[in-house]
């Protein structure tokens, strides 16, 4: 008897193909639509869009409760009848928010726009008093805002936040 001692080829070319096709398993599942660096690119859009919303919703509440317990934003004044005089600057409730590069123009990373006068059934219903969008370059457009909620027969006017939403 002989004593063999290696591999056939025919051993050979099924060990490349088995390599071949576990290659091609693996480069599927790492691009393509569903791959996991897709899926990693939209995780980390996802994670920037949520930071941006958290940003906008933590200026709404804060903003919030000072048109509550003051009459204005951040920034704005009454005057000595107690009315109020200017409603809050852009600028002002960027910096009381920690919000950088906002401003009441396109080209900041945020818009803030103070619309109304906050004087009492002054804003018609569902008027945005104050609206904070995201203005980031490469990113989605991410608003929030705070509208006018008029005086009914069970309730008196007063004002709502509508949030930026998170992404799904």
């Amino acid at each position: 008897m002989r004593n063999n001692k290696g591999i056939t080829l025919i051993a050979l070319v099924i060990t490349i193909i088995v390599l071949l096709i576990l290659a091609g398993v693996s480069i599927a599942m790492l691009t393509g639509e569903n791959g996991i660096l897709t899926q990693a690119q939209r995780a980390d859009d996802n994670t920037g869009d949520a930071e941006i919303a958290d940003k906008i919703n933590m200026a709404l509440n804060a903003e919030f409760t000072n048109l509550l317990a003051d009459g204005y934003f951040s920034g704005g004044a009454k005057g000595a009848d107690g009315a109020v005089t200017t409603a809050g600057d852009p600028t002002d409730i960027a910096t009381a928010n920690g919000i950088t590069g906002a401003d009441d123009t396109t080209t900041g990373d945020f818009r803030i726009t103070v619309n109304a006068d906050l004087t009492p059934d002054t804003p018609t219903s569902g008027t945005a008093v104050l609206t904070i969008t995201s203005n980031a370059e490469g990113k989605s457009s991410i608003t929030g805002n705070i509208t006018y909620v008029p005086a009914t027969a069970d309730a008196a006017a007063t004002y709502k936040i509508n949030p930026a939403s998170y992404p799904q």
